[in-house]
């Protein structure tokens, strides 16, 4: 009777071990697009899992300074974005901040509601890029 008493109690807490708590916050026009963004790097592969194919939450999100460089001199040019994050060593210790280019096969095509760019970062690299909304 203790045993199956204590897994009952296991199985009651056992979602509060994995709990975490997000504090950055997201615009509450940017929630619900952010909360169900598709990696773009899926597209060629259709992954069969369906977490691997999520960006992640809109708490996961993390508003992002930016910039765009054209390259001048090609017939037609794409642009190259960079976001301004935290860099980490090999071992994972802290490095500073700096430029990081962003891969293009990790940028989303649409952009969010408010305009904001944003990043999703996983174990030190760019999951997912949200482009700003640009004036030109």
């Amino acid at each position: 009777m203790t045993a199956i008493f204590a897994l009952f109690f296991y199985l009651l807490f056992l979602p509060l071990v994995f709990a975490h708590e997000h504090t950055n916050a997201v615009p509450e026009i940017d929630r619900k697009f952010l909360d169900h963004l598709q990696r773009p790097d899926n597209r060629p592969n259709e992954r069969i899992d369906e977490k691997s194919k999520s960006c992640c939450t809109d708490k996961d999100a993390v508003s992002v300074e930016y910039k765009m460089v054209v390259l001048e001199g090609a017939k037609y040019p794409e642009p190259e974005w960079y976001v301004w994050i935290e860099a980490h060593n090999p071992d994972g210790t802290p490095s500073g901040y700096k430029w990081v280019k962003v891969p293009p096969e990790k940028i989303v095509e649409e952009y969010s509601p408010s305009g904001q760019a944003y990043v999703y970062l996983m174990a030190y690299t760019i999951q997912c890029f949200v482009r700003p909304q640009t004036r030109y």
